[in-house]
């Protein structure tokens, strides 16, 4: 297949760089591992359509997530907060380490699981943009229907880590011990040296991505694949996402509020 050929060679001189130590530096701190991630693998692998920050996400209700991650946001309809960005405009979260051990794991999982918890109003097939949506059927039709188009993502990427099987029982104790939910763990956990990847895995074996069924979590060792399967998995659940923008005239009337308050007082 043609467009595999294509993908191998554009992403092979990511892979170069990564195993070049132009990614991951012993003795960098984890935000220099976050930055040079950015620049040398997400940027070159996303289209300018998603934007790249390193901080958090915050909901309507004023939760954000714990601790500062790589966001993948709307770059186009998005609002621009720097740092701080809210949830309705977040895509995805992308944690970076250099080693992935199980502590490390396990801290990682609840940083996920802090934006996957983060309330957003559903995106439905009725929002054709995040700042456009049409009112067919009614409002109240479509959110109380099934169909919702805008979960959030979480992948979990490290140079090098503990045996992937040992990562997957930590991962399943955390379940069952009801630590972490199964809807709010990674949908990838990706280890660059040892070139392997746990994934959510469909009833029939596949790769899930946000539409399809979420059965297990699978193991795949893809080798030298393992670049490609990363670009299109990431590509192919960003696409099938559509976000829908926060209602503003929340802020807009606290503000006007504010404004009539100190009229009151200058009277």
């Amino acid at each position: 297949m043609l467009i595999l050929d294509a993908i191998r060679a554009y992403v092979e001189p990511i892979e170069q760089r990564i195993h070049a130590g132009e990614v991951f530096h012993n003795g960098d701190s984890a935000i220099a591992h976050q930055h040079a991630f950015i620049t040398h693998v997400l940027r070159p692998m996303l289209p300018l359509r998603y934007g790249l920050e390193w901080g958090k996400a915050f909901s309507i209700d004023d939760v954000t997530t714990r601790e500062d991650s790589i966001l993948i946001y709307d770059a186009i309809f998005a609002l621009p907060m720097g740092r701080l960005l809210p949830c309705e405009g977040v895509y995805a979260m992308c944690e970076v380490v250099l080693h992935l051990d199980p502590e490390t794991f396990t801290a990682r999982l609840h940083n996920v699981a802090s934006l996957k918890r983060l309330h957003r109003a559903k995106a439905t097939a009725h929002d054709v943009t995040p700042i456009h949506h049409l009112g067919v059927f009614g409002a109240r039709y479509a959110q109380l229907s099934d169909d919702k188009l805008n979960p959030y993502l979480g992948y979990v990427f490290a140079l090098e880590a503990a045996a992937p099987e040992t990562l997957l029982q930590r991962l399943n104790h955390l379940i069952e011990e009801d630590a972490i939910r199964p809807e709010h763990t990674p949908d990838a956990i990706v280890c660059f040296r040892d070139q392997w990847i746990i994934t959510r895995q469909t009833r029939t074996g596949d790769a899930a991505v946000p539409r399809s069924s979420f059965a297990k979590f699978g193991l795949w060792r893809p080798d030298s694949h393992l670049l490609p399967l990363i670009y299109v998995l990431l590509n192919t659940s960003l696409s099938q996402i559509q976000l829908r923008n926060p209602d503003l005239l929340r802020p807009l009337a606290a503000l006007t509020k504010y404004k009539s308050a100190w009229s009151d007082r200058r009277n």
